[in-house]
């Protein structure tokens, strides 16, 4: 069978899908990314084959445009005009998710998957997948509501969400997806339709070499916390949302080792460091955390199921939407806490990561949520099961 996996510029996303295209591989099935030219590095070194089609569409500086509307609705939601601003965030990202339609329909057109997989925010993988009436099946990569109940009633109601069908002469109606691929554990998410699917999260967070032995505990007993922070959020908002100098500051005091896993650039606004602190450039993330007690991040959906799968007690501090939903279910959940980045001072940081240390009520609800997520079925499983329902469409 061939499979194309249709993947957005954010390469976090990416990192979510990639275990799922790699069981269909070692399945024994022909894949092909199909991705803007600006991922082709970072696809290949995951060991996966990459078209490269269409123009660089910098998401980033997508995003920087619909900042105001966003944030907007997410301080004062009570206020917010959805029709307007809803209706004009979804306007530009519509745009730019569909700025590469047409040289991926006719990468999909030329060579003919039997299925389509694509993250959430690569709606011309689905597309394709109309186009060619084979399964478009669409993969998640946090919180989102769809494949929930009602999802399909949301959709409804977003303008010019079918038009990229409708302009191909695709009667399109309800979800376009098939099934919606879910690697969060179900009680983070709304409740499911019969359309999701659950698959096991398994980390996959870029190629990368493993810490070396210095890292291991000091055989003293002392608490281990992991602090980490991707640049996106302080690409978008600027420097502001770039708390780890003030997570370091709040911990200070505290009989505990810090290990802080950042990139280079960042590395380079953290100053001067306590001897208590070791900083990691771009370590794989899942590599580190088995030797954590808890986690300090911005709230990002790959940061918090690497956390979910170590069994961690995680303060996420959120500056956007979309992680205000999913460090919410996190808080709600138990085996975390929440801050909106407004809220984060040195006080509540401190006395937030104390509690994870201490509260034994938060160990125990980290381990149930691990449970859970281990539970799901894993990828090689779910690449079965979308095999034999493509197989099965075929035949019918």
């Amino acid at each position: 069978m061939r499979v194309l996996v249709a993947t957005s510029p954010w390469p976090t996303h990416y990192f979510i899908v990639q275990p799922l295209a790699a069981a269909f591989r070692a399945a024994g099935h022909e894949v092909l990314v199909v991705a803007q030219p600006s991922m082709a590095d970072l696809v290949t070194r995951s060991g996966l084959p990459m078209a490269a089609v269409g123009t660089d569409v910098d998401l980033v500086e997508i995003r920087r445009r619909t900042l105001s509307q966003e944030l907007k609705g997410r301080q004062k939601p009570e206020d917010a005009d959805l029709a307007a601003d809803g209706g004009q965030v979804f306007d530009t990202w519509q745009q730019a998710a569909f700025a590469n339609l047409d040289p991926v329909l006719d990468l999909a057109r030329s060579w003919k998957p039997d299925l389509v997989l694509a993250d959430t925010m690569c709606p011309p993988g689905l597309v394709a997948a109309q186009d060619l009436g084979v399964p478009g099946i669409r993969h998640l990569w946090g919180w989102d509501f769809f494949g929930s109940e009602g999802s399909e009633k949301v959709l409804a109601q977003l303008p010019g969400f079918y038009e990229p069908y409708r302009a191909l002469g695709l009667d399109v109606r309800g979800d376009p997806a098939l099934r919606t691929v879910d690697p969060c554990p179900p009680s983070l998410q709304p409740p499911a339709s019969p359309a999701r699917l659950q698959v096991q999260y398994v980390p996959y967070n870029g190629a990368g070499s493993a810490p070396g032995p210095g890292l291991r505990r000091n055989g003293k007993g002392t608490p281990r916390v992991c602090v980490t922070w991707g640049r996106s959020i302080s690409r978008i908002i600027g420097e502001r949302a770039f708390l780890v100098p003030r997570v370091i500051r709040a911990l200070g005091g505290l009989d505990i080792e810090i290990v802080v896993a950042v990139d280079a650039a960042s590395r380079e606004h953290l100053g001067e460091l306590p001897d208590n602190v070791r900083v990691l450039e771009s370590p794989p993330l899942h590599l580190i955390l088995d030797d954590c007690d808890a986690i300090v991040h911005q709230g990002g959906s790959g940061t918090v199921l690497n956390a979910i799968r170590a069994g961690l007690g995680q303060l996420a501090i959120s500056h956007m939407a979309d992680q205000d939903n999913i460090s919410a279910a996190l808080a709600e959940s138990g085996a975390g806490i929440h801050l909106p980045g407004e809220q984060a001072d040195e006080e509540a940081i401190r006395a937030a990561v104390t509690r994870l240390l201490q509260d034994p009520h938060i160990r125990t609800a980290a381990d149930r949520l691990r449970a859970e997520l281990l539970a799901q079925p894993t990828p090689a499983q779910v690449a079965t099961d979308l095999a034999e329902l493509a197989t099965a469409r075929t035949d019918n």
